[in-house]
């Protein structure tokens, strides 16, 4: 069963995303309940939207970079207009700074700033076990290395 999903569109299929892969590797109890899904930027966003909604999500997490805020701000204005309920969660380098104003942080839940390897798997503790959170932008401490969990094992021979 998906509860979680973990999506970015990366600029080639040759990029795999590490980020999500951290975030994955960081899921701790939630992590066989978390699907991970890689797209790229000329991908047909009504396919993506497909992808995600065929596995029924209650939250979505996606890794926002330079090259991919247009086709993902359609993409959750999409998602938003089919499922509402669905929770958006955002993260990476162009919503972690100036987040405030772009028409894709607007469309989220919530927005997490920094390194989220562990921030993001305790948001989805928090709404999963019905805590609400009140904050749509967090700010994510910078992990220690000893909380971290390595995500090398879950690269396959597609990704290398």
């Amino acid at each position: 069963m998906t509860q979680i999903v973990l999506a970015t569109l990366n600029a080639r299929y040759t990029h795999s995303s590490f980020g999500l892969r951290y975030l994955l590797a960081n899921m701790g109890r939630w992590q066989s309940q978390t699907t991970m899904l890689e797209f790229v930027i000329n991908d047909i966003t009504v396919d993506m939207l497909a992808a995600i909604l065929e596995l029924n999500p209650r939250i979505v997490g996606f890794g926002v970079y330079i090259w991919n805020v247009e086709p993902l701000t359609r993409l959750v204005a999409d998602l938003k207009r089919e499922r509402p309920e669905i929770v958006i969660i955002l993260g990476g380098p162009e919503v972690s700074y100036e987040a405030e104003g772009q028409p894709l942080v607007a469309l989220a839940d919530y927005v997490i700033s920094g390194e989220a390897d562990c921030a993001f798997r305790d948001l989805c503790e928090r709404l999963l076990t019905g805590q609400e959170c009140h904050q749509k932008l967090l700010a994510a401490p910078v992990p220690t290395f000893d909380q971290l969990t390595l995500p090398y094992d879950l690269y396959s021979d597609a990704d290398v």
